[in-house]
């Protein structure tokens, strides 16, 4: 497949780990930061140690009751269902209003970034995956990796991705997970799916008076709101 995007911004935190709520506040605080011209922006990030993220309108209930012993609990932003977090590739994009991307309907733009997900397992050598026909019933929410949405992206028949996205002024965000085979090493799938995603990839900091709202994401106020 041709690349998705002509320019991409690439931020690789898998080498230093956070807590799930300064992973989620530093997403949305970079969908917030992106300027009308900027390209799309892909982070890839690890967790500090095993979490469940669950989506924005799912209860804080069924998270703790489906989350392991001394597992924290943290909700997204993003739609979507509950993810086991720890050992897969976790990867956001952050699409700002003014690319056209950001105006894709959620369903294309589920399978077009799959079919990106999809093509870098492959060039990786992880093996052929497929994506779930974006006309088929949709799943209720519930453990997200226990049965495939439409979009969604199996190999060998069981389900290794799934995402969630938000919608607002700033634009698109996108988060997802690649729940890894025991083959094939992270960073060398994480490059491929950035060369599958644009043309030219080029590394890119946030500015140092970043404003990230960490304190909202671990608050109780938000993690129970459901």
């Amino acid at each position: 497949m041709s690349p998705l995007f002509s320019e991409l911004w690439f931020l690789d935190h898998r080498h230093t780990p956070a807590d799930g709520a300064w992973n989620m506040a530093f997403d949305e605080a970079l969908l917030r930061c992106l300027e009308p011209g900027d390209p799309p922006l892909l982070r890839l990030y690890a967790w500090d140690r095993p979490t469940l993220s669950f989506g924005y309108f799912l209860k804080y209930a069924d998270a703790v009751a489906a989350a392991g012993p001394d597992e924290p609990v943290i909700r997204r932003w993003t739609g979507g269902g509950m993810v086991h977090h720890g050992q897969d590739l976790t990867w956001s994009l952050m699409v700002p209003a003014s690319h056209p991307f950001s105006q894709v309907r959620p369903m294309e733009s589920y399978g077009q970034l799959h079919q990106a997900a999809a093509a870098a397992l492959e060039a990786s050598g992880i093996g052929p995956a497929q994506v779930v026909d974006p006309a088929a019933p949709a799943p209720r929410g519930g453990l997200c990796f226990e049965a495939a949405a439409p979009g969604d992206l199996l190999l060998n028949g069981r389900k290794i991705a799934g995402a969630g996205q938000r919608r607002t002024r700033q634009g698109l965000l996108h988060q997802a997970s690649l729940c890894l085979p025991d083959r094939g090493p992270p960073d060398v799938l994480g490059a491929a799916l950035a060369r599958q995603l644009a043309r030219e990839c080029h590394c890119w900091q946030p500015r140092p008076d970043l404003d990230i709202p960490r304190s909202r994401y671990a608050g109780t106020e938000w993690l129970m709101r459901l």
